[in-house]
């Protein structure tokens, strides 16, 4: 649905509480379902690249969407650390409104102490420029077992975020470290109920030891077969710890992570093709699963530590192209596969 057929319908609703109020709610009614089953869309289709603060170079935000992306992270701090001042969030949600780009809105709550009144007053403070435009906010800056953020926080934050912004989703947080994680620790840092959608982080060349695997791709025999056998593995165990104990309706949003650290070997920098690999087999291996049939989403976090500036997508054109033909190739499967 787009801000104009929202419009009217919101108009429609408007005159009919004029005639009939029975008749009225109803069309409330349907006006709520058409939202929800929108935003959710934007979830299912949602392209998105994480960076370090607002894309907005020209030449930048040319070869984000120019890329395929359709959604832009949007941190509720400053590159220093600092809050966000409301000049600044009026700019960066107009901007992406202007750039037809929805938000996911990062408030990374456990990397600090926060109270809930402030929670409460940076959400409402970002819902005052960008409620239609925010579709989601996260409250973990990485994964639940790295970050030890139980399930009794989660529950509250989630809580937290649905009283002050309803029509927002609540993303949680997995990755790698719950590969191995005991019944124990799945039952402290993983409930479905403590959010409404899932990241779920796949760093496989650097944290790949975490889950028994140390690929090498200057070493490997096959590093393409390397690496398609740990997305296979990967994915088949977070299947059966997690994804299949989601809510029938919540999604998994794959999270690619591709970091270059200076101190790493050669065979630990990601190739283009990890980048694709992980994208393309992670997806096809998620819509396998029940309930993700139809679940395209993707994201990228991508970073080399020898460049400056942005993140991969900028530093390394190489990684950009290989974004870019995930994002078609994603494309041309839905379109096969509607």
């Amino acid at each position: 649905m787009t801000r104009s057929h929202r419009g009217a319908t919101f108009a429609v609703v408007a005159f009919l509480r004029l005639v009939s109020p029975s008749i009225a709610a109803r069309f409330d009614d349907v006006a709520k379902v058409a939202q929800a089953a929108h935003r959710r869309s934007l979830i299912e289709h949602m392209r998105i690249a994480a960076a370090d603060r607002l894309i907005e170079q020209q030449d930048e935000i040319a070869a984000y969407t120019g890329a395929g992306f359709n959604t832009v992270v949007l941190y509720d701090t400053e590159e220093w650390g600092g809050l966000k001042n409301e000049e600044r969030i009026a700019f960066e949600t107009t901007f992406a409104r202007a750039h037809h780009l929805h938000i996911v809105l990062g408030k990374a709550t456990e990397m600090s102490d926060v109270s809930d009144d402030e929670i409460r007053d940076r959400l409402q403070l970002w819902d005052r420029y960008g409620h239609d435009d925010v579709i989601a906010v996260f409250f973990l800056h990485d994964d639940a077992f790295l970050i030890h953020a139980g399930v009794e926080r989660q529950r509250h934050l989630y809580t937290l975020a649905h009283e002050t912004v309803r029509d927002w989703y609540v993303l949680g947080m997995i990755g790698e470290f719950g590969f191995n994680a005991s019944t124990e620790e799945v039952a402290q840092y993983f409930d479905p109920n403590a959010f409404d959608h899932v990241i779920m982080l796949m760093f496989p060349l650097n944290i790949g030891y975490v889950t028994g695997v140390r690929l090498d791709s200057a070493t490997a025999a096959d590093p393409d077969a390397s690496m398609r056998e740990y997305v296979r593995r990967y994915m088949a165990r977070m299947t059966e710890k997690f994804i299949s104990h989601l809510n029938h309706d919540q999604l998994v949003i794959v999270l690619i992570q591709a970091f270059a650290y200076t101190v790493e070997p050669a065979g630990h920098i990601p190739r283009p093709a990890d980048v694709i690999i992980q994208a393309e087999a992670g997806s096809q291996l998620l819509q396998k699963t029940a309930g993700q049939e139809r679940n395209r989403a993707l994201a990228y976090f991508l970073w080399d530590g020898s460049r400056s500036g942005m993140f991969g997508l900028w530093q390394r054109p190489d990684w950009r192209d290989a974004a870019v033909d995930a994002n078609r190739a994603g494309e041309q499967r839905m379109a096969i596969n509607p």
